[in-house]
Formats: structure tokens, sequence, C-alpha cells
């Protein structure tokens, strides 16, 4: 009896011509079902391919910078209230580890995870790119851990207390570095080598973020590639974090000046945000062309549609930089 028998594929047809075959002469059977076999192969599989996993970050986010240490200890809800207003669910905090009460740490977690608000910690310092062996990036990312201790522990203190009921611990999603050696005289005079020593020190704390649980997300310039530095970014994406916040502050240019960093992270799989500045442009490191403090959200917000539109393959949350700036926007 032929194997063939009962056949549903697209080449049933063909199939039944086979058993016909078959009956007729085996041995013809034999090279008819020999060419059946290599047609199929050709089709390809019958199943559809897995669908690629989409890096852990903060996709389809929108998120605001927030350097203002303090606001951690407040209690107004000024901060969430803002961010639910202008339809923000991530945060990038500072924490100061000398002024931020741990209850009131762990308060300001709770809140915001009740508000929808995923939140990061954010740091960095320029002098942290010169050292390859990353110390105080990791003493960063340790920080972030014993932070994520303290805020369960006192959460959990809370509800036995209260006895409220209770499903999730707000902890801290990850880290944020904004480091930029590019700053550093030391730049000036062999960026290849401060971009080695950036990338070597992001690479082990990268990796010890893994062991912590902590998503890594690290702000770059636009201009890397711009500069020479394009292998180091490509390292940098690859070895060094989970996604990349891109600082795209030069309006009118957004779209080609990450075109370089969306073609890098579909390579390795990494997520990226776009970064736009609200900072009043003072002259020196903020410039008129680089903010849109002037310009408005309105503005902004035509900016980021048309980069959506420019990489509809990709994923590219926005960032708001910072709170401080977005407040003096909103009141003008």
């Amino acid at each position: 009896m032929c194997i063939l028998k009962n056949c549903a594929c697209k080449y049933r047809q063909f199939c039944a011509g086979v058993q016909t075959c078959s009956r007729a002469s085996p041995r013809r059977s034999r090279y008819v079902s020999i060419l059946l076999c290599a047609m199929l192969l050709l089709e390809g599989p019958v199943y559809a391919a897995k669908p690629a996993e989409k890096p852990s970050s903060v996709l389809g986010a929108a998120g605001l910078f927030s350097w203002s240490a303090e606001t951690v200890n407040k209690t107004d809800g000024e901060l969430f209230k803002l961010m639910k207003q202008e339809g923000l669910n991530v945060l990038y905090q500072n924490i100061s580890t000398k002024n931020s009460r741990q209850e009131q740490m762990s308060v300001f977690a709770e809140s915001a995870m009740e508000g929808g608000i995923t939140v990061y910690y954010l740091t960095g310092d320029p002098s942290w790119g010169l050292d390859p062996d990353g110390d105080r990036l990791c003493e960063a990312v340790k920080d972030a851990a014993a932070y994520n201790r303290r805020i369960k522990r006192k959460f959990l203190e809370r509800r036995e207390a209260d006895g409220k009921p209770w499903t999730t611990v707000p902890q801290l999603a990850g880290i944020v570095f904004d480091v930029e050696p590019y700053t550093l005289e030391e730049w000036d005079k062999d960026p290849g080598k401060v971009m080695g020593s950036f990338v070597s020190g992001m690479t082990e704390a990268y990796a010890l973020a893994k062991d912590y649980g902590l998503e890594v997300i690290v702000c770059i310039p636009w201009h890397y590639d711009n500069k020479g530095q394009q292998k180091g970014l490509e390292e940098l994406i690859q070895n060094g974090c989970d996604s990349i916040a891109v600082m795209n502050y030069y309006r009118g240019a957004e779209i080609k000046n990450i075109a370089t960093e969306v073609e890098l992270v579909q390579k390795h799989r990494k997520g990226i945000i776009t970064i736009y500045e609200l900072q009043k442009a003072d002259g020196h490191g903020v410039k008129e062309i680089n903010t849109y403090y002037n310009s408005g959200l309105t503005a902004l917000k035509k900016s980021y549609a048309r980069v959506l539109e420019a990489y509809p393959e990709q994923t590219i949350p926005i960032a708001y930089h910072d709170y401080r700036a977005l407040k003096e926007v909103l009141k003008k």
C-alpha cells in the first residue's frame, strides 16, 4: 500500500500519480518519491518560524529623566501627577546615596508602581569612563541592588503592619548610566583609548547587573559614529547594555542621527530610546539647536512622529530631558 495514500498537501495530484505509478512499477515509484521529497524540501518547512524575541527594555514606553534626587523624598506626588498628565510611564530617577531615606525611597517606589510607572536608577560621571575594570560602574550596580533590597524590606514591613494584601513588590527595573566620557580632556588627547576603557568598564558592569537581574541602559551621544568611534559603539551595544538611550539633541536631524544606532541595535537585538532635550539654551552645554525649550512640545512630538515613520520596523521609545525643564516648558 502506498504511504502517500490520503495525502492532502498542495501536491496531492502529483501524489495521486505516485500511488498509481507504484502499483504499475515499484522501481519507477522510488524515483518519483525521491523527486517529490526534493520538491517538498525546496518548498521549505510548513510550520511558521518563531518570531525573534524583542530585547528586554522599555519598549513602547515614554520616559522622563529626573536628576532631582530630592524628588524621592517628596510626598506631594507632583512628579507622578505630571507624568500621568503627559502620558509618561517610565522614570529615570537619580537617587542620592546620602540623602534618600530608606522608608521614603520605598514609598516612592510603591507610589510609582501603583501609578503604572517603571523606575530606573539614573547615575553616572565622566570619570567612570576612564576605568577599564569598571569599578565605579559596578559599585553603582551594587547600589541599585541594595536599593531594591531596602525598598522590598520596608514595603513588606508596611504591609505586615497595616495588613494590606499585596501581589507585587516595588523594585527598580534597572540602572541608566549617563557617563559621557567624550567630555573629558583625556578624550581630546586619545578618544580611542578612552572609548575602549569605557566599553570595557561597561562590559564588566553589564555582566554584574545580569547577576542581580537588573536591566542596563547606557546614554550615548548621537555622534559617536561620526567621530570615528563606530567600532567602540558597536562593542558597547553588543556587550555593555540591554538598550542605548541616544541623546538625540539636534533639532531637525533626529532621523539621520540615529541611523547607525538603529542598524546596530537591530543587528545585536538590543533596544534604543531617543531622548529629546527640553532644557533652556545656556550658550555652552545646551545650544538653541539642541533643545525644544522654545519650540515646544507640539514641535517635539511632530519630530518624534517622523522618527517613528522613518523606522517602522524598530520600536523606539521616547524620553524627555528633564523633569525640571519639562515643568518650565509646560508653564510657558
